[in-house]
Parts: structure tokens; sequence; C-alpha cells
């Protein structure tokens, strides 16, 4: 039986994978819930079978054959102390598994195995570059210190409106009345939801501010300005640390476009492929744009 090469991209909204044979050919593609490793090693492992089994059934494959298959993942949140030994300790149904950072596998996808850098906008948010051998990282650190210009921390801003609005200190928007209107208006609902609330959470209210920023909602866009400036720092940061080519990546990538500075997008890279291409290579299946 041929080798199948399996990519697999868990971060903090969702855990996608995507199964290729040796030519190269899409087999299949899934997709399960969050995957941080700040959610354990037994709820990563979980999405991260549950993504690679709907990939299998996609390929219509017959019986899982996880054998004979070579793996490799991008985990939101790996480098954090301790998660790496944690992991290495969890058996795998796989040939082989290679695991490391979603910055690693974004950069190595974004800029076909060449140098390069990354700002990752998603439910957190990272600059990451490889350039000659050496690993380059700011921020992403996490929610709620970190991950600035994020779909996490842009929830929570229109959260802090929502309050502000509630309370009268803040003009009601359309923005600021869909928020309340979740709960309400009542600020112990509000309050209690918050008290819960995940990254995930957060992000999830991204969404809802891109859409009331798209229909002039100024309270929205200056949420978005703001993000949009913060994803620029990182860029700024990359480009002082000598980074040759930068793309900005994720969920948030898109709509985050229209609010950021006008150098800073004139000068931003398309990227060549995504994070799973850049899993598939780890995995062991060579990337187009590689040099030989």
């Amino acid at each position: 039986m041929s080798i199948l090469f399996l990519g697999i991209d868990a971060g903090g909204t969702a855990c996608r994978a995507r199964l290729i044979d040796e030519s190269g050919a899409l087999f299949g593609e899934g997709a399960a819930g969050p995957a941080s490793a700040r959610l354990g090693v037994e709820a990563v492992f979980d999405a991260i079978m549950s993504a690679a089994r709907e990939a299998w059934r996609a390929a219509d494959l017959g019986p899982f054959a996880f054998g004979r298959v070579r793996a490799a993942a991008g985990i939101a949140g790996f480098r954090r102390e301790g998660v790496a030994e944690d992991f290495a300790l969890r058996p795998h149904p796989f040939e082989s598994l290679t695991l490391t950072d979603d910055g690693t596998i974004a950069c190595l996808g974004a800029h076909g195995g060449a140098d390069g850098g990354v700002v990752i906008a998603g439910t957190g948010s990272i600059a990451y570059a490889l350039r000659g051998g050496e690993t380059l990282r700011f921020g992403g650190y996490g929610f709620p210190a970190s991950d600035e210009g994020s779909g996490a921390r842009l929830g929570l801003s229109a959260m802090e409106a929502a309050f502000q609005a509630l309370d009268g200190r803040l003009q009601p928007t359309p923005l600021t009345e869909a928020l309340l209107d979740r709960s309400g208006a009542r600020a112990p609902a509000m309050t209690h939801w918050c008290d819960g609330a995940t990254p995930t959470d957060y992000a999830a209210l991204a969404p809802l501010v891109t859409l009331h920023a798209e229909r002039g909602d100024k309270v929205a866009q200056l949420l978005m300005e703001s993000a949009g400036d913060a994803l620029a720092a990182l860029a700024a940061t990359l480009e002082a640390a000598g980074c040759p080519r930068i793309a900005l990546i994720g969920g948030l990538s898109t709509a985050i476009q229209p609010y950021l500075p006008q150098a800073l997008a004139r000068r931003l890279a398309e990227p060549m492929g995504d994070a799973l291409d850049g899993a598939l290579a780890l995995a062991g299946l060579p990337l187009a744009g590689a040099s030989a």
C-alpha cells in the first residue's frame, strides 16, 4: 500500500486536516473543534483524530489504516512550557507523527519552504519567521495579555464597548445593540458570560464586529482599525529583524486588510500556500516551491 501524508493545523478555533497521496493529489479534508494546547493533550488528540477520520472518510478509503500515514501537526500553544514533553508521551496510530507549533507550518506553507515570515491573525495572533535556519517569534503568548489584533482580543474589545454603551458612557451603535441583545441588555447576564468565556468564545464575536464595520458602524470600524494597527506593529517587528518576505494569514486576515496601514498592505506578500501545506511538508511531502 502506498504511503499517505496527513497535514494538521490544530488551532484555537478549529482543527483542520488534509490527506494527500505521494503524487500530491488531494484525497480528503476534515475538520474538528478547537485544538489549542491550552485545552490539554487529550482534548487536542481527540480533535486531531476526529479531523483525521473525517479526512479519511472524505477520501473514501474504507476502514481506517492510519499505520500507512505520515502525519505532522502544528499546534497552537505548542511552545508553552512542558507542552512538547507532554505530547511526546502520548501514543498515536500513525506511521510517524511530527509535532510543532502553528507558526512553523504557517511559514512553511506561506513561503513554499523558503525563508519568510507570517503575521497570523486568527483566534490568537503571532509574528513568526524562518530566516537562515533561525526562528523568529514575536507575540503569541496567549489571551488576554498577548495576542494583540486577534479575533479574541477583537471580541473582548467589543464586549468592553457593549458594557460602556449599557452604562451610557458610549453612544450606542448597531454593534453594541447587537451584543446587548444577546443577553437582554442585562449586566449580570453579560458578566456571567464573560466569567466563563474562552478565547474561542470571544473570537466568535469577531465576525459580528467585521460585519458591522462593513456596514459603517463607527465603533466597529475603530475596533478594526485598532486591530489593524496591532497587526501592523507585529509585521514591523519582523521587518526590523530582517525578515525578507511577510504574509498576513489566518481567519481574520481578509477582513482586516482594509484597516491596515496602506504602506504595510502594499508590502505584504501573497501566501504561496496555507498552514496545511506546511504541515504536509513537515510530514515529508515535498513543497512545490521548495528548493532541491
